[in-house]
Formats: structure tokens, C-alpha cells, sequence
């Protein structure tokens, strides 16, 4: 049972609410006039949450596909420009020694 005392700390908690705007999850929800409004409100919502699934999907897709070809453009350009890639063709030696004289 609710109290009548407005001294309540609670009481005016949700008297402050109410006066804000805020409402009761009850407050919320008022039934539809009809059945059909409420077929279509419910259709609008299932389609609503569809329409972001699919979107978070194709969304995650992207970035990963970005992801990939970000990474492999800039391992192309560190693994062409490596001193290492660059075979020579000259087969290695060691220097002569200088000629005593």
C-alpha cells in the first residue's frame, strides 16, 4: 500500500519523476485500439529489428574485408622495399689480401 505521507523520501522521488516526464513501464504500453494497429506496430518493430541485424552483419563484414586488405597492402610495400628482397647477382667473395711488397 502506497503511503499518503509526503514526507516519504520515495514518495517524492517518484513525484519528482512523474513531474519530469518520466512514466511507469505500465504508462508506457497502452494497448492499440485495434488488433490490426497492433499487428502493424508489432510488424514495424520485427522489421526494425531485422533491418539492424542485418545491417550490424554487413557492416562487420566490410570492416573485416577493409581489415584485410589494409594488412596485406602494407605487408606488400614493408616485404618489397626490405633490403633482403633485392637478390644480387653477383655470388659473394672474400676481398683479396693485399700484395706484399
Amino acid at each position: 500500500m502506497p503511503e499518503s505521507n509526503k514526507e516519504n523520501q520515495w514518495s517524492r522521488l517518484v513525484d519528482a519523476a512523474r513531474d519530469a516526464g518520466a512514466t511507469t513501464r505500465e504508462e508506457q504500453h497502452d494497448a492499440a485500439p485495434s488488433t490490426f494497429i497492433s499487428q502493424i506496430i508489432t510488424l514495424k518493430e520485427g522489421l526494425w529489428k531485422f533491418a539492424r541485424t542485418v545491417l550490424w552483419r554487413r557492416w562487420s563484414l566490410v570492416a573485416a574485408l577493409l581489415a584485410l586488405l589494409l594488412y596485406l597492402s602494407l605487408f606488400l610495400i614493408l616485404r618489397s622495399t626490405s633490403p633482403s628482397s633485392a637478390p644480387s647477382t653477383a655470388p659473394l667473395t672474400l676481398p683479396q689480401p693485399p700484395d706484399p711488397e
